[in-house]
């Protein structure tokens, strides 16, 4: 029986929230995937049940062991794979009558490897159809949801935060550095999937799964080709209506295309027409790791833009014309402020002040005078987005030679006392933002873990991003802006 793809994508429920797993290739071999992977779900915590399975074991981490799938004595919703690529097909059909849900094929060997590959690949597609199982991959790292504390993959001993970005990648190793970025500004994930060869779900089919994921605020996808780029940029459309979606795109170049064959076997795209495609579907195009996880993680917890004006306020002059030179770049305008405007803000500021925008403070790091200096451009009608540049300072681990000797005063507390006030300044403009509907984006070279190391490694919640350049910030406030203009254009706004 054909399913639908509304069907398909329902069944993804079965890969992110499986009641039982059989694990197929199970060992106790510690340089072996089929002892990585069966170790993550079990030390991750999950709660269902889990039948490892091989002929050779009776038992293995103390679990009773099933010589085959059929051997099994109760239902199993996700079948995972981590035999050799040729004892996949046997077992794949034990799934297929016993009514599996999903396989989740993370042997490689496949499609990637030359035609032979590919034949087994066709194999297992075939099989799987027919028994209305969905396939993910092979040659995938896995899969992860943290909110189920379900980790089945590769990345040793790798457990993020649940969060609400979802990721899926035709690339395992990108995964792991794009959710460890993600990590990195303390955010989490809500589900991430590694696809592999695709031979049957392709990366499309997840996307579309996190358009409707209540878990999911943002999407994240690295891509390296797709078969039918015209049902990708209509799921992408569908998407985009409801929730920004990022693409990492890799095989932009004639080597980095070639370099996605052998990986994945997937087909680039001409460059420009995949460009051209994406600005038409909403989606936010970018071209590195870092500005990928930087434009994501900055949609979380901010109101759109509700257009391209900004206020840039900032505690030294250079970083304000920097900024303002970005900002330009990135097709924003760094708005001239009514006289009004400027007569409120002069009430706050000193006398030698030069009115203007950006917002010069003249290093003023005054918490009293900046917050109410933001208040006055969010409040103004003037602007649809403001900028703060706070002024840090360069963090050494080593104590000066001078306080070796005695000398002088170790000003560890100030930093520690300006990246309190930083943060609590950081959740002060979160209540600004939902009052005034205008996204304030903070950019900082303080540390912003020191002092919250206990948020360190967990969803922060309802707390935007602190960028930790201008450059990063001016870049989400474009593709922030980029997307609100794309939304309005389409009449979803």
């Amino acid at each position: 029986m054909k399913q639908s793809t509304n069907e398909r994508i329902g069944q993804l429920e079965f890969l992110f929230n499986p009641r039982s797993i059989a694990f197929v290739g199970a060992t106790e071999t510690v340089n072996k995937w089929g002892f990585i992977v069966l170790n993550n779900i079990l030390a991750g915590g999950y709660e269902g049940e889990v039948f490892p399975v091989n002929p050779h074991r009776e038992t293995i981490l103390g679990i009773p062991v099933y010589p085959s799938v059929k051997d099994i004595p109760r239902p199993v919703d996700l079948a995972i794979f981590t035999v050799p690529a040729e004892k996949v097909l046997p077992s794949l059909k034990e799934c297929a009558e016993k009514g599996v849900k999903v396989a989740l094929v993370i042997s490689a060997g496949f499609k990637e490897t030359g035609e032979e590959g590919a034949r087994m690949e066709q194999e297992l597609v075939k099989v799987a159809k027919e028994a209305d199982m969905i396939l993910v991959g092979p040659n995938c790292q896995g899969i992860s949801h943290p909110s189920a504390m379900l980790y089945a993959w590769m990345p040793i001993f790798f457990f993020p935060p649940a969060g609400r970005v979802g990721l899926v990648s035709q690339s395992g190793n990108i995964l792991n550095i794009l959710i460890t970025r993600i990590m990195e500004g303390r955010y989490g994930v809500s589900k991430a999937v590694s696809s592999g060869n695709e031979a049957d779900l392709k990366a499309e089919e997840f996307i579309e799964y996190f358009a409707e994921d209540p878990e999911t605020d943002v999407v994240l996808a690295y891509l390296e080709g797709m078969r039918d780029g015209r049902r990708f940029m209509e799921i992408a459309r569908r998407v985009t209506a409801k929730k920004p979606l990022v693409v990492l795109k890799g095989g932009r170049t004639p080597s980095g295309a070639g370099a996605a064959r052998s990986h994945t076997g997937a087909m680039a795209v001409s460059s420009e027409l995949f460009r051209a495609a994406c600005r038409q579907a909403g989606i936010i195009l970018t071209h590195t790791m870092d500005d990928a996880c930087v434009i994501a993680s900055s949609f979380l917890y901010r109101p759109l833009p509700r257009g391209r004006r900004v206020g840039i306020v900032t505690g030294g002059g250079g970083l304000g014309v920097i900024a303002s030179d970005l900002c330009t770049d990135m097709g924003l305008e760094v708005v001239r402020l009514s006289p009004k405007t400027l007569e409120e803000l002069a009430k706050l500021l000193p006398p030698w002040w030069v009115p203007g925008n950006p917002v010069d403070l003249v290093a003023g790091l005054d918490m009293a005078v900046i917050k109410p200096v933001v208040e006055i451009l969010a409040r103004s009608g003037e602007v649809d987005a403001v900028l703060f540049l706070w002024i840090g300072s360069p963090r050494r681990k080593d104590k000066p030679e001078g306080l070796q000797k005695g000398r002088g005063v170790d000003m560890a507390r100030v930093w520690e006392f300006m990246d309190r006030h930083l943060m609590q300044f950081a959740g002060e403009m979160v209540q600004l933002m939902g009052e005034t509907g205008v996204p304030v984006y903070i950019a900082s070279s303080l540390d912003q873990r020191r002092g919250v190391e206990n948020l360190y490694g967990q969803e922060r919640s309802r707390d935007p991003l602190i960028f930790s350049s201008v450059e990063d910030a001016c870049l989400a406030i474009g593709a922030a802006a980029e997307y609100s203009s794309y939304l309005r254009r389409e009449n979803r706004l």
